[in-house]
């Protein structure tokens, strides 16, 4: 059984994702304050344990750091939670998912 803490939005904006010595160019494409699927094929194919993930959010200036999990993929798709993020970039996300809905984009 899947338990959901918050809700998610359905978005697109760039992701750099770093895990040992690789980086990967990812696209957001569903965000919470909890975590993040992205679309992009090398990420999926290495599937490191985990990932340091740069967020660019439309409405910052600077991109976010966080640390995430792998928690699901399929496909060119993958999952993942949110281990280590600060409590204000946590409230952006927040901030972005209600910015969608305002926007008329459906949440899950």
């Amino acid at each position: 059984m899947a338990r959901r803490v918050g809700m998610r939005g359905r978005t697109d904006f760039g992701v750099t994702a770093r895990w040992g010595r690789r980086i990967a160019r990812c696209r957001g494409i569903e965000v919470s304050s909890t975590g993040i699927v992205l679309h992009g094929t090398e990420l999926v194919q290495a599937s490191p344990l985990w990932v340091w993930l740069e967020l660019e959010l439309p409405e910052r200036l600077r991109p976010m750091l966080a640390l995430a999990r792998p928690v699901w993929s399929f496909g060119d798709q993958q999952a993942l939670k949110f281990v280590r993020l600060a409590d204000a970039d946590r409230l952006s996300l927040a901030e972005h998912v209600d910015l969608l809905s305002h926007r008329g984009m459906p949440l899950h």
